[in-house]
């Protein structure tokens, strides 16, 4: 385990990566104003340019927040209700603002998860790699995290923020055996999102691996941890609107049919050559490519399960345009992404990718182009 001052060196590592993404965002701000020339389009309900962040699925957890969820369309029941409820909660704190609330929410956690994602790669890759490798390897994730196109859930007020947070939390927490951090962070994290629920599996891999064997009940607190916090949340919702299920049907038409995820990932790559999901194409390939390099790296088999189960439910859809972040909440595979960048150049080329395709993918969600 290591100090403060590992802490403090991810945190100002973390805060450079974290600010430079927001500078990156702005910019493509700017290029969105300056490509829509339009004004009548700018003004238009559909066009997110006005909303700013307000945009996309943000708009469905402000409205939550102010006014539950008959503020909202019956399809605004597939959002979960706890980063909402922050939002109303701590908008005291900011003039009754919600919005207000929940953007610095999600940005902070943002930040707060990168600090702990550089620590946990820190500790866990020190005994297979060395201190010295792992140390670099963290602070490099600390500011990649932040810089993945997809990152911009993280400026955005989405759940992704507090669910980097609590995954990265969760994991660091299962490597230090702590059974009930493991717990609190395993609900709060299938409380945001139901992809939460996918943090049982290296959970289990971990209680079914470790020796001696741990204490029963911390154990079983931690393997039934993201099952209470997802029933909790749809207990909420059904409590709201009066369907337990409400999530479930009315995330199904977005979604679509059942896919095999292997050709899923083939079609959006033949796709590329056919100008359909083509803003997609690079996440799948990046992803793919990322839990080959976590082999190779030889991170923790929890981990590459935990990464392999991810994207799979991801692609196992007709409609993956959450492909990006999805794979950025497989945190290994930002670490796989930091071990492979052991060289100064492989270091440039994500920096200068990743911010560009920031300015860029910010333009295009701004433009309805992409969906965050």
């Amino acid at each position: 385990m290591t100090g403060p001052l590992e802490w403090r060196r991810s945190l100002a590592v973390g805060v450079l990566g974290w600010v430079w993404a927001r500078v990156c965002v702005g910019a493509g701000f700017w290029v969105a104003h300056l490509v829509t020339p339009d004004p009548a389009l700018a003004g238009r309900q559909d066009f997110p340019l006005p909303k700013g962040l307000l945009s996309w699925d943000s708009f469905f957890y402000d409205s939550i927040a102010r006014g539950g969820y008959h503020a909202v369309a019956a399809d605004g029941a597939r959002f979960f209700p706890l980063y909402p409820l922050l939002g109303r909660g701590l908008g005291v704190l900011f003039g009754g603002r919600s919005d207000v609330a929940l953007v610095v929410i999600g940005n902070l956690a943002a930040l707060a998860g990168a600090v702990v994602l550089a620590q946990l790669a820190r500790e866990v890759l020190a005994p297979r790699w060395g201190s010295e490798e792992s140390d670099a390897v963290g602070l490099r994730s600390a500011w990649m995290v932040a810089i993945v196109p997809a990152a911009i859930v993280f400026v955005w007020p989405y759940t992704e923020g507090l669910a980097l947070l609590a995954t990265a939390g969760c994991l660091l927490a299962l490597h230090r055996r702590a059974w009930w951090w493991v717990a609190l962070c395993a609900a709060f994290a299938a409380a945001l999102r139901p992809t939460g629920l996918l943090l049982g599996i290296p959970i289990l891999i971990e209680v079914v691996a470790t020796r001696p064997r741990p204490r029963i009940v911390p154990a079983l607190a931690a393997l039934v941890a993201a099952p209470l916090g997802l029933l909790a949340s749809l207990a909420y919702v059904g409590n709201q609107v009066g369907d337990w299920m409400a999530p479930w049907e009315q995330q199904r038409p977005i979604r679509g049919d059942f896919r095999n995820p292997l050709v899923r990932a083939a079609e959006s790559v033949w796709g590329l050559f056919h100008n359909t999901d083509t803003e997609l194409v690079p996440f799948v390939v990046l992803w793919c490519l990322l839990v080959v390099v976590s082999v190779r790296k030889r991170q923790p088999w929890s981990w590459v399960a935990f990464s392999g189960a991810t994207l799979t439910v991801a692609l196992a859809a007709q409609t993956i345009d959450s492909i990006g972040r999805y794979g950025l909440l497989a945190v290994p595979l930002v670490v796989a992404l930091a071990q492979w960048s052991d060289r100064r150049w492989r270091q440039v080329l994500v920096s200068c990718v990743g911010s560009a395709g920031l300015v860029v993918w910010t333009a295009q969600v701004l433009q309805g182009r992409i969906v965050p």
